[in-house]
């Protein structure tokens, strides 16, 4: 396309020469002058025309040169700004992931090991992936934000991992309604198992195990799991519904609290203990809830009474 119009400029050109220099050739042999003059004055004013074509044709091709010269340069301006741009931000994510709290090696291995997974995967794992790492994202903001992350159902990630790495206390609250098939199952197993490592590492273990009825203590069930978690070194009580002070009545709740930072919530279906499920688990970090799940769990240790006590 470029050589076409090339060669149509220069036919163009010829043309203009030789037109005007016959025009000029025309005029002044019209008008009498010698032969000589009328040649001199075609071929000048056909220079002339062939000078003023070639200036005009270079100055459009210097102008666009100029303008594919300023095209480019701001193309690059804006290649290398956006080259530095990513370059800024990755230097300001790997900064705060070095000033961050957490190991820098597992947030890089994060990362490295998601990268992975590609588009060419299948996609059920590549949705699945992509799933987990938004809920994953969403958790650590709530997390980082303080406030409430809510799991529909019941959990069991949360409740082991938050038990195997609590530093200092673990103060829990047990309802029937929500822990009444709780220790002969795998996981109910496997948090005992937690606690009594934990217990075992010198932290402080204490459980609160809530009877509906006062027939409830001779439960074998009952009595079972409370002597097995004394011999764990796990602190147990038992705490009647009717010593509940008044003003606590409707605050008794099944809840866990991880050194006094934060409390893990679990809400039934309903209070049947025979037919309850978990409806829903919150790990709750906002202060001022956490300072009530404390003062709770202080109040209502103290009218509780060990199994001794209890049926005496």
């Amino acid at each position: 396309m470029r050589e076409r119009m090339a060669r149509d400029s220069v036919l163009k050109t010829a043309l203009l020469t030789v037109a005007s220099g016959g025009v000029t050739f025309l005029v002044t042999n019209g008008l009498d002058q010698p032969q000589a003059i009328c040649i001199i004055l075609s071929i000048l004013i056909g220079g002339i025309a062939l000078m003023v074509r070639f200036l005009v044709d270079f100055e459009n091709r210097l102008a666009a040169v100029e303008q594919l010269e300023r095209d480019g340069m701001a193309d690059m301006k804006q290649l290398i700004g956006d080259a530095f741009s990513e370059i800024s931000e990755a230097t300001a994510l790997f900064g705060l992931i070095e000033a961050s709290a957490l190991q820098t090696d597992l947030v890089t291995q994060l990362v490295r090991n998601s990268t992975q997974i590609s588009p060419d995967s299948p996609p059920i794992v590549y949705r699945f992936v992509q799933a987990k790492i938004a809920e994953m994202s969403a958790f650590l903001k709530q997390l980082a934000e303080g406030g409430t992350v809510t799991y529909y159902g019941e959990d069991r990630d949360w409740l082991l991992g938050l038990t195997r790495t609590a530093t200092t206390s673990i103060d829990a609250i047990s309802l029937a309604a929500v822990d009444h098939d709780l220790w002969q199952s795998e996981i109910g197993q496997r948090y005992l198992d937690a606690q009594r490592r934990a217990a075992r590492d010198g932290k402080r273990v204490r459980r609160i195990f809530v009877l509906d009825t006062p027939s409830m203590a001779d439960d074998p069930v009952l009595r079972r799991a409370y002597e097995e978690q004394r011999e764990m070194m796990i602190e147990v009580r038992l705490l009647d519904r009717r010593a509940v002070p008044t003003p606590l009545q409707v605050q008794v709740r099944d809840l866990i609290l991880f050194d006094n930072i934060l409390a893990y919530e679990t809400t039934p279906t309903t209070t049947d203990p025979s037919q309850a499920q978990v409806a829903e688990t919150r790990l709750v970090l906002t202060d001022s809830r956490v300072k009530e799940c404390s003062q709770l769990f202080r109040e209502l240790w103290e009218v509780s009474r060990e199994l001794s006590r209890t049926r005496s």
